[in-house]
Parts: C-alpha cells; structure tokens; sequence
C-alpha cells in the first residue's frame, strides 16, 4: 500500500494540480528554448523536422524510466512533446514571415515583361510585391543567393511537353526550398509586326517549350526556319526590335499586346488543354497546418527493385504518390535522382514515418519543400 492510500480524493487532486503547475512552468521553459531552436533553424536553413534527433531524445527519456509499466504512455508523451514544439516552431516562423510580408518583397520572374512567368507571379503575389525579370532560369537562383530578390518565380513543368530538366537540376543544386505553385492554362500564338501575313514567315522564334508545344501547327510550314530563343516575351520583343516581316514570335497575347506585334495564328499550340506548372522557390521552408504538397529528390542503391522498395512505402502507408521524375547523376552513368511530389503534411505522423523509411532506403535524400498545392485548374 503507498503513502497515498491513506487520504481523501481532493487530496490526491490538489498533489495533481500541484505537478501540474510544475509540469506548466517546465513546458513554458521548455517552450522558450523551442523558439532558440526555430531561430537557429532559421538562421541555417535548416527543416523543423529532424526525426533522428527527436528519436534519440525519446529513447533518452524513455530510459530515465524506473516504473517500466509505463513506457508506452511515456513513449506517447514524448511524441505529443515532440509534435506540440514542431508546430510552434513553424508557427514561430511563420509569425516572423507575416511580419517579412508587410514590407515590400521583391520577386524575380523568369523572362520579360509579358512572359507567362509574370502572369504566375501575378496571380500567385498579387499587386503586393515589386518585380524583377530575369533571363536565365539559373540567375534566379543566384539573385535568389545575393538576397536581390525575396522569391523566384519559374516554370518547371508541361502536360504537353514535360519536365523542364535544367530546373529541376537546379532545385538540386541549390539549397532553396519550393514554397508556392501555380498552374496556368498555356495559349501560344503566332504574332509579328504589323502589316505582315503568313506569306511573309521565313523565321520564327520562340522558347524551346513554345515550338514544342506547337510543333503540329509548325509541321505545316515546313520551309520556315524554327529558332529557339530565350523566353516567349524575349521573342515577341526581339521581332518588335527588328521590324522585319519575315519574323515571328510564338508567345502569349499579353506578350504581342506589350510588344505591339499583330496575332497572325492563335492558338498554334497542339494541345487545348496545354498547362504549364510554375514554382516559388524561397530560402526558407515555408511550411504550415495549410501546406499538403511534399516535393523531394533522392537517388537509391544502384540495384534491382531499390527504387520500387521505396515506393513501396507510400503505397502501405495510403499516401497518394502524385509524380516521379528521374534526372542522371553527373559522372554516375546509369545512376539516377528522383524527384518525387506527394500528398500531405510534414508534421502528419505519418509522413513522418513514410520520410524517415525513405531516408533510410536512400543513398541520397532532401526534402524540397511543403507547401499547398494548387488546386485551380482543376474542373
């Protein structure tokens, strides 16, 4: 029989309250050191979730045990300790980027003015940030790296013409995380200088991705000469700067309204339902209760069914996979990173079972962002 057995109910409830005041005092302490660690995350762009450290510290405690009949509540308790300060670390942050947001941000965008990048930005930021156009996909990464530019804007995929791989490559290269998304409805159109037909094409430029998106219109010019250039707007600017009828440009209406040039085919691209997939890329992981989109790259052990072994665990744990993309291992012929998009929330217990499984059947891992996932252009 223990001490306690000897006294009344509200006895026994006043010794809880009193633990539980102690237990408050230690968590608010506990607490205030969390917001140190989100600070210092912060600082060294690093992730809220680090499930090894916090495997470590639950096996610590749970060691420090004497009454071994309740590990697993202690187990539990711990974990809710664990989920609790991940949450308040990103609330922490995300206090700390509303307060970022109310002064004015500037945003790069790849291309010039009239390029569908600008139209992702603007639909994404609205009229509250200030804008910058720049040239090459990779400058928006290092504008991005000398803090020139807040965020970047950049297209990264196309349902008709696929992955745009440098991206992609460059998601990896940089250690910035993917913060945003925005789909937009692709309409490429064929537009010159005023006055001019299409007896006069015998030059038409555009992006790589804009011929081909309309390579079975082009297909039908065959004696016209097909330029690849910079973006669809650098296009559409060029043939202005030229004033030659023989020039084209494949690009937006917007572009050809900027420009002045004249719409001479709209809608040469050969898919309706053309989209292009654009992304932010920030410095920090911008994760919060709302994000429910993971984006990772990874490579596996270079043998039979590792890549499927992976796979395999969002398949038992009922997540919904929603793209896999491979890219080669520079000087690894044969060798390859995966970039992979799925459903959910960094801090779920699940995802966090599913990443640590990843992380340990990975040669290579790193989490490229957790945002929400655009929704928009779904009927």
């Amino acid at each position: 029989m223990s001490d306690l057995d000897n006294f009344d109910i509200d006895y026994l409830r006043n010794q809880i309250d009193e633990i539980d005041a102690s237990l408050v005092l230690l968590f608010e302490k506990r607490m205030d050191i969390v917001v140190k660690v989100a600070e210092y995350k912060k600082k060294n762009n690093v992730v809220v979730l680090n499930s090894q450290r916090e495997e470590a510290v639950i096996k610590k405690n749970i060691d420090l045990v004497k009454n071994k009949d309740i590990l697993l509540e202690v187990e539990e308790f711990f974990k809710s300790v664990m989920e609790i300060s991940r949450g308040f670390q990103n609330k922490s942050l995300n206090m700390e980027k509303v307060l970022i947001n109310t002064k004015m941000q500037t945003v790069g965008f790849y291309g010039v003015t009239g390029s569908f990048s600008e139209q992702a930005l603007n639909e994404y930021f609205g009229e509250k940030v200030s804008q910058k156009a720049i040239s090459e996909f990779e400058d928006i990464f290092l504008e991005l790296s000398y803090g020139k530019i807040n965020y970047g804007v950049i297209p990264i995929e196309n349902s008709s013409t696929g992955a745009i791989s440098e991206v992609y490559d460059l998601l990896n290269k940089y250690n910035f995380y993917i913060t945003g998304e925005k789909y937009l409805k692709i309409s490429q159109n064929l537009m010159g200088i005023r006055g001019s037909t299409l007896d006069d094409i015998k030059e038409v430029y555009s992006h790589s991705q804009g011929l081909k998106q309309s390579m079975e219109f082009l297909k039908g010019y065959k004696e016209w000469k097909l330029t690849p250039y910079q973006s669809t707007a650098e296009c559409a600017e060029l043939v202005k700067d030229r004033q030659d009828k023989t020039l084209a440009a494949i690009g937006s209406t917007k572009a050809a309204e900027i420009y002045d040039l004249e719409i001479l085919q709209k809608d040469v691209n050969s898919n309706t339902t053309n989209m292009t997939r654009f992304v932010v890329i920030g410095k920090q992981m911008e994760s919060n209760e709302h994000s429910n989109k993971i984006s990772l790259v990874l490579s596996t052990t270079h043998k039979a069914g590792s890549l499927c072994h992976v796979l395999k665990h969002f398949a038992d744990n009922n997540i919904n996979l929603l793209k896999i993309e491979s890219r080669p291992i520079k000087d690894k012929p044969w060798e390859y990173f995966f970039y992979i998009d799925f459903e959910g929330n960094i801090n779920e217990k699940k995802i966090i079972t599913v990443i640590d499984l990843i992380k340990k059947n990975s040669g290579y891992f790193k989490i490229l962002g957790n945002y929400s996932r655009d929704i928009s252009y779904v009927k």
